[in-house]
C-alpha cells in the first residue's frame, strides 16, 4: 500500500519506496523522495518509480559494477542515435571503458581514477582527441545514471576533459586531383569507376556514407542537382539499410557543377550497359546494383595515389578537399557551411579556419583603415571647433 507522508515542518510531501533486492548486493533497495507540494504529486512520482522499475530501468544502484550498468546504458542508447554512431561507439565503450572500468562499481569512479585512466590511455599513445571522445561517452554513461537516480553527481564532469589537440585536415588542391583522375584508365571498367566516384566526392563534398544511399531518383536533370536525404549503413554487399542523416542540416539539395552533371549522365548511359538500370538504382553501382563497398575508394586512392607520385589521404579528405577547393575561390562562408550540411558557419571555421589566413589579412587591413578614417574625421571636427 503506498503511504505518502506530509512533512508538517516545511508542509511538503514525501514517501519512501521499495524497489526489489539489488542483483548485485542481494540487499533490498529502497529510495526516498521529498519535496512534493501536493499529495497528488508525490502519488504520481511513487507510481512512475514502480513503473520504472518493473520495466527493466531501475534495478541498479551505485554498487552495480558499471558493466551491468551500460548494458541497460546501451539499450536505450540505441534508441537515441543512428545504427551507424550506435556501432561505433559500443566498439570503443567495449575496448577502452568496460574492459578497463567493467567491474568496478559505480560509487568506486572517482574523479581522481578518471584522471588516472585519461593518463593510462595517453600514455599507451592512443589519440589525444580518441582520448577526449572516451570520456565523453564515459561521461554520458554517468550523466544517464544520474537521470535515473542512481548517483548524484558526475564524476567524469568534475574531472574534466583532456585538452583538444589541433588537427590540421588533409587535402588535395584541384591540380592534385588532376594528377590522379590522369592515371586512371576510362576503358577499365574498376578504373572508370574510381574516376567517377573520386572526381564527385571532390567536386560536390558530400559524405561517403551519403554518396553510397544516393538512387537515380535523388538526381534531377531539370536543375541539374542532387537531393541529400539518407544515409546508408553498410555491411557488405548483402547487409546494407538506408539511414537518417548526422542533423538535421544534413538534409539538403546541391546544385552540381556542369563538368559532375554531364559525367553523371555519360556513367547513367554506360551504366545501362551493365545491369537493367531502374529509376531507383543506386548511382554509385556498376555490380548489377549493388550499392558501392565502402572500402573501393581508399583502394582506389592508396593505388591511384602512388602512380601520380601524390600524398595519400583517406576517403573523408576527399570532403576537406571540397571544401579547402571552395575556400580558395573566395566562397561565402555561409554557402559552403550549407552545401557541406554544417549546423552552422562555426564548424566551417573550427575545421578549416586556419584556409583563411589571406582573410584575416583582409579583415586586419579593414579595422586600420577604419580607424585611420575615424581619426581624420575627428581631427577635422576638433580644428572646426578651434576656429569657432
Amino acid at each position: 500500500m503506498t503511504t505518502i507522508k506530509k512533512d508538517e515542518k516545511n508542509n511538503l510531501y514525501w514517501f519512501k519506496i521499495s524497489l526489489g533486492t539489488d542483483p548485485t548486493t542481494g540487499k533490498r533497495r529502497q529510495t526516498t523522495r521529498r519535496g512534493f507540494k501536493k499529495k497528488a504529486d508525490a502519488e504520481k512520482a511513487y507510481n512512475d518509480l514502480k513503473n520504472q522499475y518493473y520495466n527493466g530501468v531501475l534495478v541498479y544502484n551505485k554498487s552495480t559494477k558499471l558493466k551491468e550498468f551500460i548494458a541497460e546504458y546501451l539499450k536505450w542508447y540505441k534508441t537515441q542515435v543512428r545504427s551507424t554512431t550506435y556501432e561505433n561507439r559500443v566498439s570503443s565503450i567495449n575496448k577502452n571503458i568496460i574492459a578497463i572500468w567493467g567491474e568496478y562499481k559505480i560509487e568506486q569512479i572517482t574523479p581522481i581514477a578518471i584522471q588516472k585512466w585519461q593518463h593510462e590511455l595517453l600514455s599507451n599513445k592512443l589519440n589525444q582527441n580518441y582520448v577526449r571522445s572516451l570520456h565523453i561517452s564515459l561521461s554520458q554513461i554517468l550523466e544517464r545514471a544520474i537521470t535515473l537516480d542512481i548517483i548524484k553527481t558526475n564524476p567524469a564532469k568534475k574531472a574534466g576533459n583532456v585538452k583538444r589537440k589541433k588537427v590540421e585536415v588533409e587535402f588535395w588542391t584541384e591540380a592534385e586531383l588532376r594528377l590522379i583522375l590522369e592515371t586512371m584508365d576510362k576503358t577499365n571498367l574498376i578504373q572508370y569507376f574510381g574516376y567517377i566516384i573520386i572526381k564527385f566526392l571532390f567536386y560536390t563534398g558530400l559524405r561517403f556514407s551519403e554518396m553510397q544511399a544516393l538512387q537515380w531518383t535523388d538526381f534531377y536533370e531539370i536543375n541539374k542537382s542532387i537531393s541529400i536525404s539518407k544515409d546508408l549503413d553498410y555491411k557488405n554487399q548483402n547487409n546494407w539499410v538506408f539511414d537518417d542523416l548526422k542533423n538535421k542540416s544534413s538534409y539538403r539539395s546541391i546544385i552540381l557543377d556542369d563538368d559532375t552533371f554531364y559525367m553523371l549522365l555519360e556513367w547513367k548511359n554506360f551504366q545501362k550497359t551493365l545491369f537493367n538500370v531502374k529509376e531507383d538504382s543506386f548511382i554509385f553501382s556498376y555490380d548489377n546494383g549493388i550499392p558501392t563497398n565502402k572500402y573501393f575508394p581508399m583502394n582506389t586512392i592508396i593505388r591511384h595515389a602512388k602512380k601520380a607520385n601524390i600524398k595519400r589521404i583517406k576517403t573523408h579528405a576527399l570532403r576537406h578537399s571540397h571544401a579547402s577547393f571552395l575556400i580558395s575561390l573566395d566562397i561565402n562562408i555561409i554557402a559552403i557551411a550549407k552545401r557541406l550540411g554544417h549546423t552552422d558557419v562555426q564548424e566551417v571555421l573550427k575545421t578549416y579556419g586556419h584556409l583563411y589566413p589571406q582573410h584575416q589579412f583582409d579583415v586586419v587591413e579593414n579595422i586600420n583603415n577604419h580607424i585611420k578614417n575615424s581619426k581624420k574625421i575627428k581631427r577635422g571636427q576638433l580644428k572646426v571647433k578651434t576656429f569657432q
